[in-house]
Order: structure tokens, then sequence, then C-alpha cells
């Protein structure tokens, strides 16, 4: 049930994390004050309505999210972080993958060509890498509150 509970979760953390940059992008003070990375995203959230694009983020996240996890499964013996000692384990398993599985985004055009200015901007690898530790942090520490 925990397992569960905890995909979920990213799936929620991923898909708000995705309304937020949505928001974001379209906000005066971020356009006033340049956040180029936020705004570069803005043709990419042109033609999507808010969920749409949330669940496009979030079904990515889980993606990877079940790739990190059989590789911990095989390699650690462990589906998801229990404690913090697993925690890094797993993160130790979800950078790289993130990196990758965005410069795979990038490179194959899952999303059309409306990401060539975030990657042009951003680059490929690394902000993909951060957002999927992001929303395993947050699923980690509601996960335990559960609990």
């Amino acid at each position: 049930m925990k397992v569960i509970l905890f995909i979920i979760i990213v799936f929620i953390i991923s898909a708000l994390s995705d309304i937020l940059l949505n928001i974001l992008s379209k906000n005066s003070l971020i356009k006033k004050y340049n956040f180029k990375i936020i705004l570069s995203l803005i043709p990419y959230f042109k033609n999507k309505t808010i969920f749409q694009s949330a669940v496009y983020a979030g079904i990515t996240i889980i993606i990877a999210l079940l790739i990190n996890m059989f590789i911990s499964k095989n390699i650690f013996g462990f589906y998801i972080p229990n404690n913090n000692n697993e925690l890094i384990k797993f993160i130790c398993i979800a950078f790289p993958l993130g990196y990758v599985i965005d410069i795979i985004i990038y490179y194959y055009k899952f999303f059309g060509d409306s990401l060539n200015l975030y990657y042009k901007t951003a680059g490929a690898g690394l902000w993909g890498a951060l957002a999927f530790i992001f929303s395993i942090l947050i699923s980690y520490l509601l996960t335990n509150l559960f609990q």
C-alpha cells in the first residue's frame, strides 16, 4: 500500500509543480525580472490546458519513477525508500536516470518543438533530473507523514 501511495504522491507533486510553472510563466513579475528559464516554457504551455500539461508531467515522472524503482529493487532490494539511508541510495539512481531521460525527451522531441526554447535556454539533463529528485523528496516526506 505504501508503494502505491508513494507513486500517487509523486504524480500529484509533479503535476502541481507543472501547474505552478505554467502559472509563473504568465506572471508579470517573472516577465519583469526576466526569469529566462521559466519564460522559455511559454511556447510549451501555449497550446495546452493547465490540466493537460500537468498530466504529461505526471506521466513522465511516473515512467522515470517506475524505472528507478525497478533498478532500486534489483540493486538495493527495495522499491521505495523507507528511511534516510535508502532515500540517499534511491536519489543516487534518480539523478543520472532523470538526467538521461531529460536528454532523451529533448533528443527525440517527445513534446514536439514547443520545448526547443526551453532546452536552448536551460539545456537538457540537469533541470529534468532536479525536478525528478524534487518530486521524490517531497513524496518521501509526505509518505512518511501518513505513517
